[in-house]
């Protein structure tokens, strides 16, 4: 049976951290509220309170700056749909939430809730793991700055104790660096969660050599997975000199790293195949980018 809860307002941010904190694991935070409505309807989470962080201000900008871009935590898909002109790297973060759910969810769905669902299979978590993100949280004890990969713990787990929440995801940029992202899925259907997906994001100095690398797959483990062990290989190569052999070592790399499940949706074999192929096509776009960036 749904529960009945309170509704609260808070009128700052430090109100709302505080309210948390009183009510603890009783009390759950509303921003759009896409994800924690249907887990309340399917009686999946049994709220007593209801912290409504709408009227908050200041959480929901989109700001490009000399070090990094700021995405706040209010911030809905569909204001990212609408900031690639930003930004390389918002243009692709753009062209992901126009894969996400409907038009009219994403006017309301927010980038912090859809990482703190902490699903393994999400399309914005992989590619902001792959370009280095960072997450500011804010609690009674002030603010902390968590990598990205640090945040999740689990399906549907994080690391945010129960008087924290999200305030900003923070990705680093630089002048003197290109830096170049792509994110590729496969799935069932036009509206529906990845079987397999995979983020690259390269990093080249003016001269093209590559200075990092990192490769993000997502619903194949618990969490979603970096595959260092495959990105390090590019480091130091030249853009130049990335040839189609290298391009699918590093891609099987991934996909050996990768521990997919069989599930209802899709088998465990395919999921692994189909990182290979997700991760080769998320390279060679990448490098596309970074190739008409420096021309």
């Amino acid at each position: 049976m749904r529960t009945f809860f309170e509704y609260l307002r808070p009128k700052s941010l430090v109100e709302a951290i505080s309210m948390k904190k009183k009510h603890g694991s009783l009390a759950y935070f509303w921003a759009g509220g896409t994800d924690l409505t249907l887990h309340w309807k399917q009686e999946r989470c049994h709220p007593k309170y209801c912290i409504d962080l709408c009227y908050l201000n200041g959480l929901d900008e989109i700001k490009v700056l000399d070090d990094k871009i700021s995405i706040g935590a209010k911030t809905s898909l569909w204001k990212i749909e609408r900031s690639g002109h930003k930004h390389i790297l918002l243009r692709t973060l753009s062209n992901i939430a126009k894969l996400m759910c409907t038009p009219q969810t994403r006017s309301i769905a927010t980038i912090a809730g859809n990482i703190c669902t902490a699903s393994p299979a999400a399309d914005l978590s992989p590619a902001l793991m792959s370009m280095g993100a960072k997450i500011i949280v804010q609690g009674v004890n002030g603010q902390k700055v968590l990598p990205i990969e640090k945040f999740f713990k689990g399906v549907n787990k994080t690391s945010l104790s129960k008087d924290e929440m999200v305030v900003e995801i923070s990705i680093p940029i630089s002048k003197s660096i290109v830096k170049a992202a792509s994110y590729y899925r496969i799935d069932r259907t036009v509206v529906d969660i990845a079987l397999v997906n995979s983020s690259t994001c390269i990093s080249i100095n003016k001269e093209g050599t590559i200075l990092d690398s990192r490769i993000a797959l997502g619903a194949v483990a618990p969490v979603v997975l970096q595959a260092q062990e495959a990105s390090d290989i590019l480091i130091g190569k030249s853009l130049n000199n990335i040839d189609e052999n290298l391009i699918n070592e590093v891609s099987q790399i991934s996909r050996e790293i990768s521990k997919p499940i069989t599930d209802i949706r899709a088998g465990e074999n395919y999921r692994r195949e189909m990182v290979a192929v997700m991760t080769k096509r998320s390279l060679l776009n990448t490098i596309t980018q970074l190739k008409e960036s420096i021309i």
